[in-house]
C-alpha cells in the first residue's frame, strides 16, 4: 500500500543483513580445522566422525545466532519491522496504530502495512496540513475505513481530497466524508485560509478479458490457475487512486510459467487515470489453447 513516492517494498535489504547458509559456515568451519590440526584432513569428512558432527552442530547454531542479529535489524527498520516492533518505531514520529472494522463488523487493528504507509506521512504532518502529504496523514489516520487518499490544490486556497475506501465498495457514505471533513476543518490542522473539500473517488470499471495459448505439455487447467493468481493479486495490490491499468501490465503478469502468449480481449485500451480516480474490476475471464506444432 502505497501513500507516499517511496515504495518500502522496493529497497534493497540493508548491507548490515547478514546473509545465511549453513553449507557454507560449515565449509569455512572445515577448512579452518584442517589448517590448523593437518592431522585431522583424513577423517574430517566422514559423516561418522564426532568432529564432523561438532563442527555441523555449531555452525547450525552460529547461523541460527545470525538469524536472531538479522530479526533485531529488520524490526528496528520501518520498511520491515512489523507488529509490535512496529508500534516502537512509528512511536518515534508520533503515530500510533489505529483500529477498524472487518468486513463483519467486528473491529480489527489497523495492518502493518497500513500503518507503515501513515508512518512515512507523519514527517509532512508536523507541519500544519499544506502539503498533500499531511491532509494524506490526517485524513487516513481519521478514516480507518479508507483504503488510500490523495489531496490536490484545484486552485489557490482550495484543495480537494479524495479517499478511497477498502473493501468492495470504493465510495465512503456521505457521513464518513463529512466526518473526515470536519476533522480537516479543525483549526490545528488546516490553515485558516484554505477551502477544503472531501469526495469520494471516480470510479471506471472494466472487465479483463484474455485468451491464453500454452506450451504443449503443463496442465492447461494448473497453467491458467497460476496466471489469473499473478493477475488477481496485482490488481487488488496496485488498486490505489491514481494508478493506471496499462494493457501491458496485465499482459505480464498472465505470462506465467506454461503461457507462450497473451491475447488481451479487454480493456482495449490503457486506463490512465488521476489522483482523484481509482479503477474497478467486474470480473476477470481467460480461455485457454495449446500452442499448435509448429
Amino acid at each position: 500500500m502505497r501513500f507516499t513516492a517511496i515504495d518500502l517494498s522496493e529497497l534493497p535489504p540493508p548491507s548490515i543483513i547478514i546473509p545465511l547458509d549453513v553449507e557454507a559456515a560449515i565449509t569455512k568451519m572445515r577448512d579452518g580445522m584442517v589448517a590448523r590440526f593437518p592431522a585431522c584432513a583424513g577423517v574430517i569428512d566422514l559423516e561418522t566422525e564426532p568432529l564432523r558432527k561438532a563442527i555441523e552442530e555449531h555452525s547450525y547454531r552460529a547461523t541460527l545466532h545470525y538469524a536472531l542479529i538479522n530479526d533485531g535489524t529488520r524490526a528496528n527498520l520501518l520498511a520491515s519491522s512489523w507488529g509490535s516492533n512496529l508500534d516502537h518505531v512509528v512511536a518515534l514520529l508520533g503515530v500510533s496504530r489505529g483500529t477498524m472494522e472487518d468486513a463483519e463488523g467486528n473491529l480489527v487493528e489497523e495492518s502493518d502495512a497500513r500503518l507503515r504507509g501513515r508512518a512515512q506521512l507523519a514527517p509532512d504532518a508536523m507541519s500544519t496540513a499544506g502539503p498533500p502529504g499531511a491532509y494524506i496523514y490526517h485524513a487516513m489516520t481519521q478514516a480507518p475505513w479508507a483504503r488510500n487518499a490523495s489531496a490536490i490544490m484545484t486552485k489557490p486556497g482550495r484543495v480537494r481530497v479524495t479517499i478511497l475506501r477498502e473493501g468492495a465498495d470504493p465510495q465512503p457514505s456521505k457521513d464518513e466524508l463529512f466526518d473526515v471533513r470536519s476533522f480537516l476543518l479543525s483549526e490545528d490542522v488546516v490553515p485558516l485560509t484554505d477551502m477544503v473539500e472531501v469526495i469520494g473517488p471516480k470510479v471506471t470499471s472494466t472487465s479483463i478479458v484474455a485468451k491464453l495459448t500454452l506450451y504443449p505439455g503443463p496442465d492447461g487447467e494448473t497453467v491458467k490457475n497460476n496466471a489469473l493468481l499473478a493477475l488477481n493479486t496485482w490488481l487488488e495490490t496496485n488498486r490505489l487512486l491514481g494508478m493506471n491499468l496499462r494493457r501491458s501490465a496485465i499482459i505480464s503478469r498472465l505470462h506465467a510459467e506454461g503461457v507462450h502468449s497473451v491475447d488481451l480481449i479487454e480493456p482495449a485500451t490503457d486506463i490512465i487515470l488521476d489522483d482523484t480516480e481509482a479503477y474497478a474490476i467486474k470480473s476477470v475471464t481467460a480461455t485457454v489453447e495449446k500452442l499448435r506444432d509448429q
